[in-house]
């Protein structure tokens, strides 16, 4: 049989309270609402890491960011990493790379892991780093480039509170014009022209809603103000019980001076930018369906990781905490079959099972030990997947060079990479979650731990309570099994001993 098409749509900073399918009122999202009413749209799909970097190392090659290392946003995966395209391309599957990189070392050929890479988003970052003149753009190019200059100066010409809010506003244009939606044009182009015998697998990784906080008008207007839920704030006696990274990222960005409107205004536009890539992702949908193409696909709409996005009146991600709004993701799933079975939407799943689940589904074996657990079953009918899930980053003392160290006062992101240059703030840490709980484990600070069901916001950190204590320590050892079954991975090879003479 005809090996199917996968087509992965990769979202940044998307939070999974935020789309439509996830019971978000406010949301407008039509087009990812029918492919999870097509396929499953899981509630309950979780990042193992909160920043870029090391969560797409980790969803493309099926491992822990602790098995190798990769928990930081500068160190990407040399040429003999295992990672899905690379193992797809070697396969036989026709390997489009669409979008941003995030994942692999800059001195490795693109070529080694895809047949076609698009490099859109590369130029668009030359350009918005000065290294690329202004006269060889286009007209279009010229216009975006010329527009954000003309917001950032409107930028600084805000109150003071809004200097670390990463909110640009709403505009006739916008940043995601340039390198998002260009880059899915260029990918429904590519569609459109498709001839190949092999199957296709086309990975495409955005940026949208990733911030700055900025959108088109079109796109805001859709965003009804009135059913955006008032921001989560925590007296002082709670933010207390919560670790040095939130207080200290919270106290730098100075968000806290915003009214509950204008956190609310954060997250329309936040919002907003959602329904701008619903609309681009649509379009990608009909080309596959024109084509005759979309029956035959495995369709993976997901996102790295979350944001806070105002909540606790802070802004933006951090890279060792781990409330849901940074854990918890989107994650739809269309399959080349009908799915007579919802039973598995609110099943608990690892983005690294995506990867497991495409190598099932093709019939590949990826020839490396990795840790993903594939979803055909959830798919086919079952309502279980894990008990448990994980999220894990931070660093520890002395490893300065695991930080994102080199951001001036003046930049947006020195209110959290100033932070992240101190211990206890930039502690190493580890989530374990079930249904119900969540228990986190801070290496140099408070522990934390939470009732889900009565507390889903995660306002109140449990950790001393007696009530809990078993569970506290159940979920403990759930950690030492998990590291215990998880610390390293043996290459599958076996290498000859050499006999020495002497």
């Amino acid at each position: 049989m005809k090996k199917p098409h996968m087509i992965m749509l990769v979202a940044d900073q998307y939070r999974m309270d935020s789309i439509g399918y996830g019971g978000c009122h406010a949301a407008v999202t039509p087009n990812f609402d029918r492919l999870a009413e097509e396929g499953i749209g899981f509630n309950n799909a979780f990042c193992q890491n909160t920043v870029c970097v090391p969560s797409r190392i980790s969803f493309l090659s099926g491992l822990y960011p602790h098995v190798n290392g990769h928990r930081t946003m500068h160190h990407l995966a040399d040429q003999n990493y295992p990672n899905l395209l690379r193992n797809m391309k070697d396969n036989g599957y026709q390997v489009y790379w669409g979008g941003r990189n995030d994942f692999l070392r800059g001195d490795v050929p693109s070529s080694l892991v895809c047949d076609v890479r698009n490099n859109r988003y590369e130029t668009f970052f030359k350009v918005m780093r000065g290294k690329i003149d202004p006269s060889e753009l286009d007209m279009d190019t010229r216009a975006v480039v010329d527009y954000r200059k003309q917001v950032h100066r409107e930028k600084l010409a805000m109150p003071e509170r809004y200097k670390y809010s990463h909110y640009y506003g709403v505009g006739d244009r916008a940043f995601s014009d340039l390198s998002d939606i260009k880059e899915i044009e260029d990918a429904i182009q590519y569609i459109e022209n498709y001839d190949e015998d092999k199957p296709l697998m086309m990975y495409l990784a955005v940026t949208l809603p990733h911030p700055p906080y900025q959108v088109d008008r079109k796109y805001y207007d859709m965003i009804d103000p009135e059913k955006i839920l008032d921001p989560i704030r925590l007296t002082q006696d709670q933010r207390y019980r919560k670790p040095a990274m939130f207080n200290g990222i919270r106290d730098n960005q100075g968000l806290y001076e915003m009214s509950d409107d204008e956190l609310k205004e954060i997250k329309r536009v936040y919002l907003a930018m959602g329904t701008k890539l619903d609309d681009a992702f649509g379009k990608l949908m009909a080309t596959l369906k024109e084509k005759g193409m979309y029956d035959d696909s495995f369709i993976f709409m997901f996102s790295d990781h979350g944001d806070y996005t105002g909540d606790y009146e802070i802004a933006e991600k951090s890279q060792n905490t781990y409330e849901d709004m940074l854990t918890n993701v989107p994650l739809i799933v269309k399959p080349n079959f009908k799915v007579d079975h919802k039973n598995g939407e609110n099943a608990l799943i690892e983005l690294i099972d995506i990867q497991a689940t495409i190598y099932e589904v093709a019939g590949i074996k990826p020839g490396h030990t990795h840790f993903g657990k594939s979803l055909m079953p959830v798919l086919k009918g079952s309502n279980t997947h894990r008990e448990y899930v994980f999220t894990e980053g931070g660093r520890m003392e002395g490893e300065k060079h695991c930080t994102d160290s080199g951001h001036n006062i003046d930049n947006e992101y020195w209110a959290r990479t100033a932070v992240q240059d101190e211990i206890p703030g930039h502690t190493k840490a580890i989530m374990v979650r079930d249904e119900k709980f969540k228990y986190i484990s801070r290496h140099y600070e408070m522990d934390e731990f939470y009732a889900l069901t009565d507390d889903p916001n995660e306002v109140n950190n449990l950790i001393d309570d007696e009530n809990y204590k078993e569970q506290i320590i159940k979920m403990k050892d759930t950690l030492l099994n998990f590291y215990m079954s998880t610390c390293d991975v043996v290459p599958h090879r076996r290498d000859d001993r050499v006999e020495r003479s002497h």
